[in-house]
């Protein structure tokens, strides 16, 4: 059964029996995080958390960017915003998500993606942990997080060299996330999402409780450990002149 697609801003639900399908379709923001991309993404995952017969969410982004962290004006105001909700929205949603991550993911939208339950990337997009292009250091956790789903040595190059990373590249790496070409993702997240669906949805929810709990014990040890750093790099006096000369740039998202 499919039902008809329903918007919540920029933020869109389709429902396909059991599987709750999630499009962040930002056209205006690039799928940067934005108040309206935000708060679309919270009103559709509470009503998926409130509809019994949802057991299973599958949620993409635009064709070629999932997710690309914060906007020029994220980056330009003089303290730092809190998008925690945001970039760990996934977590924190009752029922297990897979991430159909088939555009860019940067910054903090590659957190949010790698915060699923289950990630799926193409061959084809770009993964950037670019904090430190912008001379921040990390924040939501992504210390922690990246080293854990992509390889400690993996994570950790791509949060120090700041640089952006095909899939392709990734999976050659040995990143043990799946990995999978491009106009493939979608499919591959929902033939996921349908596999998991089949458990009864009380079953999810016990499973995800416990997945959760442990991914946030983690994600928040880092969150305490990273939060001076951030606070103090925010401070630095050569910040927004970093964000003027690099944000927008085409190298942003080369290999």
């Amino acid at each position: 059964m499919t039902t008809a697609t329903r918007a919540f801003g920029p933020v869109r639900l389709l429902r396909t029996g059991r599987v709750a399908l999630v499009t962040m379709a930002d056209e205006a923001s690039g799928n940067t995080i934005s108040p309206a991309l935000s708060a679309g993404l919270e009103d559709v995952l509470a009503v998926v958390a409130t509809d019994p017969t949802v057991h299973a969410v599958v949620v993409t982004g635009l064709p070629d960017r999932f997710s690309c962290g914060a906007s020029r004006e994220y980056l330009a105001a003089a303290d730092p915003v809190d998008v925690e909700p945001f970039v760990r929205a996934f977590v924190h949603c009752p029922l297990p998500v897979v991430a159909a991550m088939r555009g860019h993911a940067v910054g903090g939208g590659l957190s949010q993606g790698l915060y699923a339950d289950i990630p799926i990337l193409s061959e084809r997009s770009m993964y950037a942990a670019n904090f430190l292009n912008f001379g921040l250091a990390p924040a939501y956790g992504t210390t922690w997080l990246l080293p854990a789903r992509l390889g400690s040595t993996l994570g950790t190059e791509l949060l120090l060299t700041a640089r952006a990373y095909r899939g392709a590249e990734l999976r050659d790496r040995g990143a043990p996330v799946r990995i999978v070409p491009h106009d493939d993702v979608v499919a591959v997240a929902l033939a996921e999402a349908e596999r998991i669906a089949r458990a009864p949805r009380r079953a999810l929810e016990l499973m995800k409780a416990q997945l959760a709990g442990q991914v946030l014990a983690a994600g928040d040890a880092a969150i305490e450990v990273e939060t001076g750093p951030h606070e103090r790099s925010w401070a630095a006096a050569d910040r927004l002149a970093l964000v003027g000369d690099r944000y927008g740039r085409a190298e942003e998202l080369r290999p």
